[in-house]
């Protein structure tokens, strides 16, 4: 749900979220609201200045549960080290907060007037929380950035998205035995439901992400002026579709073509095996590729 927009950025609000505070609201444990939500904004606006510091435009934030999203302009998923700094930049305002107020601490005329204890409870929940390598969560988009390196953008995103869902079942399994005693933590029930959403969301990106990753070779190569070769043998049975989930970000691939007794066939490019694609469709095999150019 759309509720502003700040700085030409669209703020939206999660309906988990809303749903979290109503709760909060009705169970009369709201005092730690207000300070929640300013600690989300300022964890929220670290990853939009990390962002604006790469020169990457910021759509809009999402504020989430346990933090938030930020949807950048250009798919910046396909620079793993982009990725990486936006990401982390939210848990460590998190431990910024921290330093600040145990350093405010210490000084006798600032401590009186600094909030309570619930502060550093947010802060080092948040923090830790999101550093969990756990999709959508943002150490979730670290583990991604530094597998997909190796794997692609599809095979990284499945790896971490299972870590989420894992979570998630860790984090109901925990609800179900606070049951059992007779404790009730609805909010553990809220995240569980939140990771298994976010999860099926960010793997039918995955493979758009991927698709934009091939077109934008062109244009990283244009505005770079050289790309690394990564060279990769498959079976002449492989299909193409299966061949382009290799593909990693910032590389521009060469495929060797080899058969059941691993013998050498042909070599196609990256080009060529996308042009094969549009071309033939996505279960043609490579070696029928390789006879048909």
């Amino acid at each position: 749900m759309r509720i502003g927009r700040i700085l030409d950025i669209d703020i939206h609000i999660s309906k988990y979220l809303l749903l979290l505070v109503a709760i909060l609201l009705v169970t009369g444990n709201s005092g730690d609201l207000p300070a929640t939500i300013l600690i989300l904004t300022i964890h929220e606006m670290s990853h939009v200045l990390a962002a604006r510091l790469l020169k990457l435009k910021v759509n809009e934030i999402e504020l989430l549960p346990f933090g938030g999203a930020v949807r950048i302009q250009s798919i910046f998923e396909l620079n793993p080290v982009h990725e990486i700094l936006v990401s982390i930049a939210g848990p460590l305002s998190n431990i910024l907060l921290l330093l600040l107020y145990f350093g405010g601490m210490q000084v006798e005329g600032i401590a009186a007037s600094l909030p309570g204890p619930e502060f550093v409870n947010i802060n080092l929940m948040l923090a830790g929380f999101n550093m969990l390598p756990a999709l959508p969560l943002d150490g979730g988009r670290i583990l991604r950035a530094i597998l997909a390196r190796q794997m692609g953008i599809q095979r990284a995103t499945k790896i971490s998205t299972g870590m989420g869902l894992l979570l998630a079942l860790v984090l109901a399994t925990a609800g179900l035995y606070g049951l059992y005693y007779r404790v009730f933590n609805y909010s553990l029930f809220i995240l569980a439901g939140f990771l298994v959403y976010s999860v099926k969301r960010e793997k039918r990106n995955a493979t758009y992400v991927m698709l934009r990753d091939i077109t934008y070779k062109k244009e990283a190569l244009l505005k770079e002026g050289s790309l690394p070769i990564r060279n990769i043998a498959v079976l002449s049975s492989l299909d193409v579709k299966d061949v382009v989930k290799k593909f990693v970000p910032q590389r521009y691939h060469y495929i060797q073509i080899v058969d059941e007794h691993l013998m050498e066939q042909g070599t196609l490019s990256e080009g060529e095996i996308v042009k094969g694609l549009l071309d033939h469709g996505a279960q043609v095999s490579v070696g029928r590729l390789l006879r048909k150019l």
